[in-house]
């Protein structure tokens, strides 16, 4: 019986520099937030991922006395665009205030959820 080939399911590991996740836990402390805007490599879905993985490891493994609740999200915005932002839940509390804030920063128009044919910006 011949061996069937296996799929190469793990991806090549993004690393992120340093200097990234020591700014990004700043951020997060004060305003509470990091989008494309401070580092511009989160436009990539895969970067900003290990971002908030590594930031969040950074706050678990230091020894002060920061323990912030650190959330990863994507947001739609009208016109198709699509975010992310890693943010601070003890300072912005709601997805809903992050997505606020992500809008306002990168001066997307927030999609209103109503049925598509109905839908209105703001």
């Amino acid at each position: 019986m011949a061996d069937t080939p296996k799929e190469d399911t793990e991806k090549e590991a993004v690393q992120i520099p340093t200097e990234d996740v020591d700014k990004a836990a700043k951020l997060l402390l004060e305003p509470g937030y990091v989008t494309k805007h401070d580092l511009p490599k989160m436009k990539d879905l895969s970067w900003a991922t290990a971002l908030s993985e590594a930031v969040t490891a950074h706050f678990l493994n230091d020894d002060d006395e920061h323990d912030p609740y650190v959330y990863f999200e994507q947001f739609d915005f009208a016109g198709g665009d699509i975010d992310s932002i890693i943010f601070n839940m003890d300072i912005i509390p709601t997805r809903e205030a992050a997505l606020k804030d992500l809008a306002n920063v990168l001066g997307e128009k927030i999609v209103k959820p109503k049925p598509v044919e109905d839908q209105e910006t703001y």
